[in-house]
């Protein structure tokens, strides 16, 4: 059964996505469960080419969580006894939960010294990791006001930082309460998102830097707008950009405020703004930031409605690439070939 206080979560996290399965399992033996679901992917994976994917969650006293499966259906519930024995819904794993208690420092330790390792051992650092704080009303109620919590808060935010540049794949750290149903859908939602919007084909997390093929992506959308050739995209182009590919306005207030942010943010040399329009680097930078504050759902999206796969292949039509002839000025028949590359 579900726990009464998980009844008022949006499970799957999505509704509009009825592709995805939520399994939450409770456990006391952590370990064996994890270290015998990784077993059974790997096995799985040398016998199978596809099969249903998942997501397991993990935690102190073991809370597992959200699983997207080709086929849909309803939310299932398993648990996994003291002795380690899996549920086959969780034989595939896509990404990972961790959940701490804010008031009790110890099972972060754990958590940092313990479960991130392991993982990291099991998965070769190639699934992605929520950390959920739980417990956050108890954490408010406890610290008390003044220095005292400013250095909590502090001390807080160096722990995270330090946790991120060790573990590369640790996606987010987010605080909630599942008393007060407070931030409880977010966790779900970026456990969910961390699959759906993967950053490792935008972003290489050992240089720090956009991924190749990335600003390949970003170059070859930039010039598709690039209406006059300039190499530069005007207010107008961007605005052009901005309507088709997200059907939102862009006003020229927003313009003025990309055009700040990007100067200010440039991590290069290269301009970004030249005449009061955009340079590659500058329209390629304005989705740095997007990249660099977590918003991986509006790159993805753009790249998707480019015909972008999930590893940034462009996806192009058999009748574009291997078109049955055109005729040529002097009405010959001219047979070619359109790389994808």
């Amino acid at each position: 059964t579900v726990p009464g206080i998980m009844t008022s979560v949006r499970l799957p996290p999505d509704p509009n996505n009825s592709s995805c399965i939520t399994t939450i399992i409770d456990s006391q033996g952590g370990d064996a469960a994890l270290l015998s679901a990784v077993q059974q992917y790997m096995s799985l994976s040398q016998s199978q080419s596809g099969s249903t994917t998942s997501l397991l969650t993990a935690s102190e006293h073991q809370q597992h969580s959200p699983q997207p499966s080709p086929r849909g259906a309803t939310s299932t519930y398993s648990r996994i006894g003291a002795g380690g024995s899996v549920s086959a819904g969780i034989d595939n794993v896509d990404s990972i939960v961790l959940v701490y208690d804010l008031d009790r420092v110890e099972t972060f330790y754990r958590l940092e010294n313990h479960w991130l390792p392991l993982i990291e051992k099991c998965y070769n650092g190639d699934i992605p990791v929520i950390i959920a704080g739980n417990k956050m009303d108890l954490f408010r109620q406890s610290g008390s006001s003044g220095s005292t919590d400013e250095q909590s808060k502090a001390r807080s935010r160096q722990q995270f930082i330090s946790l991120l540049q060790r573990f590369k794949f640790v996606r987010q750290c987010i605080q909630c309460s599942a008393r007060n149903l407070l931030n409880l859908d977010e966790v779900f939602l970026k456990a969910q998102e961390a699959v759906l919007c993967p950053i490792n084909p935008l972003y290489d997390l050992s240089t720090g830097r956009l991924a190749p093929d990335c600003r390949r992506a970003l170059t070859r959308i930039f010039r598709i707008y690039d209406k006059d050739n300039d190499f530069l995209l005007s207010n107008s182009e961007l605005i052009a950009f901005q309507n088709e590919t997200f059907h939102v306005p862009l006003m020229e207030r927003d313009l003025a405020g990309w055009k700040k942010v990007v100067s200010r943010n440039n991590p290069t040399q290269e301009a970004v703004v030249r005449e009061g329009k955009f340079t590659v680097s500058g329209f390629i930078s304005i989705f740095d930031v997007f990249i660099d504050q977590n918003q991986l759902d509006v790159p993805w999206r753009m790249f998707r409605n480019f015909g972008y796969d999930d590893d940034l292949n462009l996806d192009i039509p058999a009748s574009v690439t291997f078109p049955d002839g055109l005729v040529g000025d002097d009405n010959s028949i001219q047979n070619w070939k359109l790389s994808v590359s």
